[in-house]
């Protein structure tokens, strides 16, 4: 046979053959039919497989689900990875539901909020509240106290006289802010024994959750997030970041600190598990009157914006807690800062000065990479 395929008459029948009559010359015995269910059953396998790892359900390949929507005046993106796609979308649904449910009870602009009652009645009677909305306010207490009221949920006079966010933001002469300082003092927020109701002291205080309402949100989508199975990713509220375990491939993930003064760049990579991030910056609301700029994390004794530090980024257990002390942290200034943070163990911190130096909590040594 080998030496027949070498004469020019077989090599010119080769040649003329179809595909089909070659498959014939090699497998002689195989029917048509046969041939052909074969290569049908090869395709419907290949689609059955290629459908199987497009719904994450091959050997339970965790799949990547992604919602982004606009909540709490800024942009929350959700990302996770799950085996079951249809069980994921679920989750990212019921993760946003919750969300808008707490942003319509904590937002003090929105009418018909719990907060928009308790100041409307500040000075007059208490307000009964939501758990969530008590929780809230107990715990801003909490960090005012530890802060020394560095941080001060009553701070809505203040801001609102600046007119941060408003687009006539304007710097408040002397007497305008003696007039409305008194009216900050969270220590005349008062609240029941029994957990339902709340009382502002003095007509004309106002509640502002701002600094901490976004992380108590993105805590309560990574609570509903795991409650369905969700081991994998991250929620991230405007720079409010709680990431969900590790990435897929068991890697930790990679938070980049920005660059206070420069936008488009970076000034470090944190690593994180099981963790949240916030970063509080004189350069999120701000404006400038020559070369002064007056940004929205004022001093609450003072009315004025704070001086001395440009960044502040808390790493803590949930995103309460890490948004409420880097405002905390960024008002008392990089030494007092610093101390509270090495005082409260879950607690880790990068400072960033004005001189644009960079300093780290011990926990943090050797685990930031500075770019």
């Amino acid at each position: 046979m080998l030496r027949l395929l070498r004469t020019g008459f077989f090599r010119d029948k080769l040649k003329q053959t179809t595909v089909l009559e070659r498959c014939r010359v090699k497998l002689p015995h195989w029917p048509r039919r046969l041939i052909i269910a074969i290569v049908v059953a090869q395709i419907l396998l290949v689609l059955f497989i290629v459908n199987m790892i497009r719904s994450g359900g091959l050997f339970g390949a965790p799949q990547r689900l992604v919602r982004t929507e606009f909540l709490m005046n800024t942009v929350v993106e959700t990302v996770i990875y799950i085996a079951d796609a249809k069980t994921g979308q679920q989750a990212l649904a019921d993760a946003s539901s919750a969300a808008v449910r707490l942003e319509a009870i904590l937002d003090r602009h929105r009418a018909g909020s719990e907060l928009t009652a308790i100041n409307a009645l500040a000075g007059k009677e208490p307000v009964s509240v939501s758990a969530d909305t008590f929780t809230n306010i107990s715990l801003a207490l909490e960090v005012g106290r530890l802060s020394s009221g560095a941080f001060d949920l009553t701070v809505a006079p203040l801001l609102e006289l600046w007119g941060f966010g408003t687009g006539n933001a304007v710097v408040p002469s002397e007497q305008e802010l003696a007039k409305v300082l008194p009216l900050v003092d969270y220590r005349k927020v008062r609240l029941t024994d029994e957990g339902t109701q709340v009382f502002l002291e003095n007509e004309g205080m106002k509640l502002d959750l701002g600094g901490i309402a976004k992380g108590f949100v993105v805590d309560r989508a990574v609570e509903v997030l795991r409650a369905a199975g969700v081991s994998s990713g991250t929620v991230d509220a405007g720079g409010d970041i709680r990431v969900i375990g590790s990435k897929p491939d068991g890697s930790p993930w990679r938070i980049g600190i920005r660059h206070p003064r420069e936008r488009r760049e970076l000034v470090a990579i944190v690593e994180l598990r099981d963790k949240a991030i916030v970063t509080s910056g004189d350069y999120e609301r701000f404006f400038n009157v020559g070369e002064q700029r007056y940004h929205h994390l004022l001093v609450p004794q003072t009315g004025m914006p704070a001086r001395g530090v440009t960044s502040v980024t808390i790493v803590a257990p949930d995103a309460f807690t890490a948004d409420a002390y880097s405002t905390a942290v960024f008002v008392m200034g990089r030494e007092r800062g610093m101390a509270l943070v090495e005082s409260l163990p879950e607690l880790e911190a990068i400072i960033i000065t004005e001189d644009g130096q960079i300093h780290l909590s011990a926990g943090l040594e050797g685990q930031v990479e500075i770019l």
